[in-house]
């Protein structure tokens, strides 16, 4: 049928999804659900992760649970319903944003891919991956352009002379979006039942001398962990 079609199209690569997190800013939302169940677009915002990484092949996917977990659980179970295999670590204690990494137990056999569950975007993740081969880096972070606004009039001077006004100049920098292709390997600097997170991993990794590339991303790409973000998005997201 169908259904095994679509499975030997799967690519063998999996993808954590950090899912533990209590979702603080977003009370009362998150009071009585997790912040990855808070539904945008008219799904909740993992299911929309879900099914984007099984349309890239991705039908492995392990939860790194720990804030309301049984609803999680509850709401995904196996995954089979999703078309996708689930597994589920579970933090006893916030692990950080890499933290969790440790609680894989056997290192999988392929790159694979770590996200944040609290975003929305229309990431390429399959280009991703692909990057990440063709740069040999041994992790791959997402990028996206911020740019901020001074909201002054900027003085350029040498001295007590003013040499120019720039009114209201924007800043613009690549910043990291939460998502990441790993090489197993990356597992060993991260011991289990550690609190870790991500830029003190990366920066480790870095100064071992590994490749860390960036991956920057133009596609739709929003973070719901603010209310101000959660409305722009449900204003936004339609049905991706």
């Amino acid at each position: 049928g169908e259904l095994i079609e679509h499975r030997t199209a799967g690519k063998p690569n999996m993808a954590v999804l950090l899912v533990g997190g209590l979702g603080s800013r977003l009370r009362p939302l998150t009071d009585d659900k997790p912040k990855p169940l808070i539904s945008v677009g008219g799904r909740p915002v993992l299911e929309t992760i879900v099914r984007q990484l099984r349309e890239h092949g991705i039908h492995r996917l392990v939860f790194a649970v720990n804030h309301m977990a049984s609803a999680i659980k509850d709401h995904f179970g196996t995954g089979e319903a999703f078309d996708v295999d689930i597994r589920y670590l579970e933090e006893d204690k916030p692990l950080g944003t890499a933290g969790p990494l440790g609680l894989l137990g056997e290192a999988p056999d392929c790159p694979f891919i770590v996200m944040n569950g609290d975003i929305l975007t229309n990431v390429d993740f399959s280009g991703l991956l692909s990057f990440h081969a063709s740069a040999e880096a041994m992790a791959t972070v997402a990028t996206r352009t911020f740019e901020i606004e001074v909201p002054f009039g900027v003085i350029k001077n040498e001295g007590h002379i003013i040499t120019d006004i720039i009114e209201k100049p924007v800043r613009q920098f690549q910043v990291n979006a939460g998502i990441y292709a790993f090489e197993p390997e990356v597992l060993q600097h991260i011991p289990s039942g550690v609190h870790r997170d991500m830029p003190d991993l990366l920066s480790e990794l870095i100064k071992t001398g590994d490749t860390v590339s960036g991956f920057p991303i133009h596609e739709y790409w929003i973070d719901i962990g603010r209310l101000e973000d959660l409305n722009q998005a449900s204003g936004e997201y339609g049905d991706v």
